[in-house]
């Protein structure tokens, strides 16, 4: 007993000594986007000797609000994409992939999807996004839409083979609903656990995401997104780090908040979805 008590000690030990871990460089930015740049290279860790929002200003005037705007269309648009879309794939793939081996078959071939380092493949799409005339914003949500196929389609098949019954399929048709009308008030609808982890999985990607931005958006800078935005911020006023500061923090806030309202459901989300 005494040594059980002993190892809960030691655990809340090492998860307080994480939450520090991690709550040290938030606060560090948080406390430096009120700092003038003097202050934060005099005294990186201190508190400022006059807070000031003059880095906030700053960042309005060379027009933060418009790539802002574009990573909240790009983040809105494709999550509801995904989750408009790839659900009703899953629903189909599980329903049939033990009777058709065709189904099967197809599922095994867009999972592997996970396996292939997105390295292997940036050029290739960055030159066919090109030929396409894809190098926009519309053009984008459509490549994230494609690139989120192999984890969520895993995700939602493997919830619906587990947490939804056959039975209600067939307890609709009895009724007189169709197919499309079972799925939309029935099926649908009892996915939301997993459409909350659907939703904050690939919300942190799409709206912290750099690389896909870089490739095809940074022709025109005035569709950049965010972290294209904070990443040319940070160069062209390298040894000015108040703005900077300010801008990770405007990165920060909108993403915080989606996953404070839906981090109660992924953890649950989750483990359904991932075991038969």
């Amino acid at each position: 007993m005494k040594a059980k008590k002993q190892s809960h000690i030691l655990a809340y030990i090492v998860l307080i000594a994480g939450i520090f871990l991690m709550l040290i460089p938030l606060a560090v930015t948080l406390i430096s986007s009120f700092k003038s740049t003097a202050d934060i290279t005099g005294n990186f860790f201190g508190l400022p000797k006059e807070w000031t929002l003059s880095n906030y200003e700053r960042l309005f005037t060379d027009g933060i609000s418009t790539y802002f705007m574009n990573s909240t269309f790009m983040t809105v648009v494709s999550v509801g994409l995904i989750i408009l879309v790839i659900p009703m794939a899953a629903f189909s793939i599980a329903r049939h992939m033990d009777r058709k081996k065709i189904f099967s078959i197809m599922y095994t071939l867009l999972i592997i999807g996970m396996f292939v380092p997105f390295q292997v493949i940036m050029l290739p799409m960055s030159k066919l996004m090109s030929d396409l005339g894809m190098t926009n914003l519309p053009g984008l949500t459509v490549l994230y839409l494609t690139y989120a196929i192999p984890q969520t389609l895993f995700l939602y098949v493997g919830y619906i083979k587990t947490i939804v019954p056959t039975e209600m399929d067939e307890a609709a048709a009895i009724d007189g609903a169709g197919k499309f009308t079972m799925y939309w008030k029935i099926i649908f609808p009892l996915m939301k656990p997993m459409h909350a982890t659907v939703l904050i999985i690939n919300a942190l990607w799409v709206w912290n995401d750099f690389l896909m931005p870089l490739l095809v958006l940074n022709r025109d800078n005035s569709l950049w997104t965010m972290p294209l935005f904070q990443y040319n911020y940070q160069g062209q006023y390298f040894s000015d780090y108040g703005p900077s500061f300010a801008s990770y923090v405007v990165g920060i806030i909108p993403i915080l908040i989606v996953y404070l309202i839906f981090q109660k459901n992924i953890i649950s989300g989750m483990t359904s979805g991932s075991v038969k």
